[in-house]
């Protein structure tokens, strides 16, 4: 082997090294935007998240005022729900507004645009208390229109919060349900 080829080959190992160098801190870069990337979109997600919990508040405010009970009041949910049953078309549609505000939530969370853990912290257990004394009245809307999915949304939702009581705290006087049960 000649110098000359000697040094050609010297240089063609030392271009490939820097390429493959070059290449290296290109990949990390890419890395590196692709993390802050999906940083920036979660915290989006979460302050989306929180800027619509923090805006339904006052829209449940108003429902309440309208004549929707406390969701962990089962017996005046039973009694609003037996009302719209009978065929009381405002009752109807105030229970409709107010499952709209969390099937939304839920279409939110399916679809990535809400973040579920965060929802789960904030209203995890009304959520789950909403779906279980509401559901009557959602299968019986469900065999009403022939639709199955209606309240879907919410369903799954329910399904994807935690319960964090299951027991009645010690010195709680036994009067509060496990999280997410129906108030008896």
């Amino acid at each position: 082997m000649t110098s000359y080829e000697r040094w050609s080959l010297i240089a063609s190992f030392s271009s490939l090294l820097v390429s493959v160098i070059a290449f290296g801190a290109l990949a990390w870069q890419l890395l590196m935007l692709a993390r802050g990337t999906s940083q920036d979109h979660d915290r989006r997600r979460k302050q989306a998240t929180m800027e619509y919990l923090t805006a339904n508040m006052e829209r449940r405010k108003v429902l309440f005022d309208e004549g929707i009970p406390n969701e962990r009041d089962h017996e005046a949910i039973s009694a609003l729900i037996s009302l719209s049953l009978a065929g009381d078309e405002p009752t109807t549609k105030l229970i409709t507004a107010y499952l709209t505000m969390f099937n939304f939530l839920a279409v939110g969370a399916q679809s990535d645009a809400f973040d579920p853990e965060v929802i789960d912290e904030a209203w995890g257990g009304l959520i789950i208390a909403v779906w279980n004394n509401y559901r009557p009245w959602a299968e019986t809307q469900r065999q009403v229109h022939g639709e199955p999915r209606v309240w879907e949304n919410l369903e799954w939702l329910a399904g994807q919060m935690t319960p964090r009581r299951t027991v009645t705290p010690a010195g709680a006087g036994g009067n509060l349900p496990p999280q997410g049960q129906p108030v008896s």
